[in-house]
């Protein structure tokens, strides 16, 4: 357990950061993450975002900057939304069709032209995209999840998330609950974001590379895991996804233990 940012500080020189639990929750940033990476900026050190969000990078720029998280702060955004877009373009999927049962949040329909689809009703699709979660919870979706199986599609999932926190400190339903429902019923689910190891090496790409990096982030299963599969350090924000769950040192521990990871270090918030 460490006090702040501080106590590390000099250990690396790129700092990877998950977006929401650790800027913020979706409203507007916590103080002290503003406050933390103005110390990052101050001490030269490069910082990238890596979010398992469906959005895109480019998207999140104004997500941030709506909450209170300037653009000099960080040298880009890179999203699991991202590496689905990038397999899809490099044809990775070719093979699934293009007619999508697409499941989505606010009707948002942009990403269908961003990998080529079009949108289709269950019994015609040739493939699931998971996206979001507009009909509030998984059980909304098992009679098309079923229909999909018995019909052999494969699901894409943009965003690998169960849950995320909202601004009220509740916890939302996130598009990786509909695809481990899936995955469960013997679907095949094609999985992007954290913690797969494809991402990191994009990541590291994306920022020219580096010598010794640290992933923040507060999911044991994504953040934490990912580090531990790209051989990369991490910081635990205990506040996060898992806060109830965690009272002290040995409940950090155990946790850990029944995710099967282990953070290098671990924090109550992203702080100085």
């Amino acid at each position: 357990m460490i006090s702040g940012l501080n106590d590390i500080i000099d250990t690396f020189d790129t700092f990877i950061l998950d977006q929401w639990g650790v800027l913020h929750n979706g409203g507007k940033a916590f103080p002290e993450a503003i406050e933390a990476l103005n110390f990052l900026k101050e001490n030269n050190k490069k910082v990238v975002i890596l979010s398992n969000s469906g959005k895109t990078g480019s998207f999140s720029y104004g997500r941030l900057a709506d909450s209170g998280i300037s653009r000099d702060l960080y040298l880009d955004v890179l999203t699991s939304g991202d590496h689905m877009r990038h397999n899809f373009e490099t044809g990775q999927f070719k093979s699934l069709g293009s007619k999508a049962l697409h499941f989505t949040w606010d009707n948002d329909q942009s990403v269908l032209d961003d990998c080529g689809l079009t949108e289709a009703k269950v019994d015609d699709a040739t493939l699931v995209l998971c996206c979001g979660v507009d009909r509030g919870s998984v059980d909304a979706y098992m009679d098309d999840l079923a229909i999909a199986y018995q019909n052999k599609l494969e699901l894409v999932v943009s965003n690998p998330d169960l849950v995320a926190m909202t601004p009220e400190g509740n916890l939302k339903t996130c598009p990786g609950s509909i695809a481990m429902a899936y995955q469960k019923m013997g679907g095949k689910v094609h999985w992007h974001g954290k913690p797969q190891l494809e991402l990191y090496k994009m990541c590291k790409t994306l920022v020219g590379g580096w010598d010794k990096a640290i992933a923040v982030g507060d999911s044991l299963e994504h953040d934490i895991a990912g580090a531990n599969t790209a051989g990369i350090s991490s910081l635990f924000i205990t506040s996060g996804i898992h806060a109830k769950a965690i009272s002290d040192q040995n409940s950090i521990e155990k946790l850990s233990q029944d995710y099967e990871v282990k953070a290098d270090f671990s924090v109550d918030w992203f702080k100085k």
